[in-house]
């Protein structure tokens, strides 16, 4: 018997993903800003594998939607966000959770900031090519700034797997024998 297996770890291929985010603000902060939450339609992201377990992250966030209903965006939001993953072992079968940390560069209507950003995620694979992917920012903006505030922000897309690298290598996946699981 022969299994087509597409990786060891999900996570070894370029990624790209589209989808949506829900920025949250502290009370005292969201004074400051405008909002309390706010709405990010499209979050776009590229993902670049540079290791074993190691990839670059690059996103945009943009509240493009004013109203959703629930939530009104008063302010504007535009994200440019740089970061570096860690894709942990599969832990449960086609869910790759990660770990990263990076910065971003935060736009409303003061000024651009810089953040420093930390936070955690995971692909839910549904097929060997597309994928769930929730993640958690935290994105501490320094007090010298006026202009943005520490937030949280959760997104929530889909990614879609590229195979350059298998491409590259000439081969469309890892064919083994026997009885496996991812």
């Amino acid at each position: 018997m022969s299994v087509n297996l597409f990786s060891q770890n999900l996570n070894d291929s370029w990624q790209v993903g589209i989808g949506m985010g829900i920025t949250k603000f502290s009370k005292s902060d969201a004074a400051f800003i405008g909002d309390t939450y706010q709405f990010q339609v499209p979050v776009l992201s590229l993902t670049m594998p540079v290791g074993e377990r190691v990839s670059i992250d690059g996103a945009m966030s943009v509240n493009t939607i004013d109203d959703i209903g629930l939530i009104n965006n008063s302010a504007s939001y535009f994200s440019i966000d740089g970061s570096l993953r860690y894709n942990f072992n599969v832990v449960i079968e086609k869910f790759s959770p990660y770990a990263f940390i990076g910065a971003s560069v935060v736009d409303s209507e003061k000024k651009m900031t810089p953040t420093f950003n930390i936070g955690a995620g995971g692909i839910y694979w549904i097929t060997d090519k597309i994928g769930i992917n929730p993640q958690i920012y935290y994105k501490h903006s320094l007090s010298s700034f006026d202009s943005m505030r520490s937030h949280i922000q959760g997104t929530l897309g889909l990614v879609f797997k590229l195979n350059w690298n298998n491409i590259s290598k000439g081969t469309q996946g890892v064919s083994i024998s026997g009885v496996g699981c991812m």
